[in-house]
């Protein structure tokens, strides 16, 4: 049954996921994150902009955001764990895409919704990364990547829990961020639509990124 605490863990989860690690990191070396790059707050543009390093610190605190409250919860357990933990996973990957310390005005959330899943059970994640492998190597496009890992969430998380009790929380967790992850791409969908998506060094098609996401 749901309770004022499971709604302050949520709450939780939200204002966690709305820290924008990447803008902080970013200001510590001078830099406004968002008036480069892509102007995007996640860990893609952090990198461009402050050095692999650094980028790769951010998407570790992305991720880290996205998993510690949905892993406490599994960890303190409950009647309930598993629903909480799945909808904490989508606030705190809500957070990231509209935070409210900086006007709403967020990122992707594919590392933050990274971390929510792999709370609940890490092979989701790493199923999800080797279709971003396989969808960057055949493309170049880390969007199409991100856009396809993210397909893969829903579908590996019905196929893995929905004999489970509780599981179908998790799985229509994974399919709210699948969807969460593709509105915030949409900018991207609409320039591979019209072919105008560049194209990462990575995979068979590479060539220098200019505006990769």
């Amino acid at each position: 049954m749901w309770n004022l605490s499971d709604s302050a863990w949520v709450l939780g989860a939200y204002l966690l996921g709305a820290v924008p690690f990447g803008i902080l990191l970013a200001k510590a070396r001078g830099v406004d994150l968002r008036s480069v790059g892509s102007g995007n707050i996640g860990a893609t543009n952090a990198m461009r902009a402050l050095g692999k390093p650094l980028g790769l610190l951010a998407f570790g605190l992305d991720f880290g955001k996205g998993l510690i409250i949905p892993w406490y919860l599994l960890q303190a357990g409950g009647p309930s764990a598993l629903p909480v933990a799945s909808i904490a996973g989508v606030a705190a990957a809500a957070g990231h895409v509209w935070p409210i310390w900086i006007g709403f005005q967020g990122g992707k959330a594919v590392a933050t919704a990274l971390g929510a899943l792999s709370a609940v059970d890490p092979a989701v994640a790493l199923w999800g990364g080797a279709v971003w492998i396989l969808a960057v190597f055949f493309t170049s496009h880390v969007s199409v990547g991100s856009l396809a890992m993210s397909a893969s969430f829903p579908v590996t998380a019905w196929l893995r829990w929905s004999d489970v009790e509780g599981g179908a929380w998790f799985a229509v967790s994974a399919l709210l961020m699948c969807l969460l992850i593709w509105v915030r791409h949409r900018p991207n969908i609409e320039r591979l639509l019209q072919g105008e998506e560049a194209r990462t060094r990575l995979g068979l098609r590479g060539r220098p990124a200019q505006g990769e996401e």
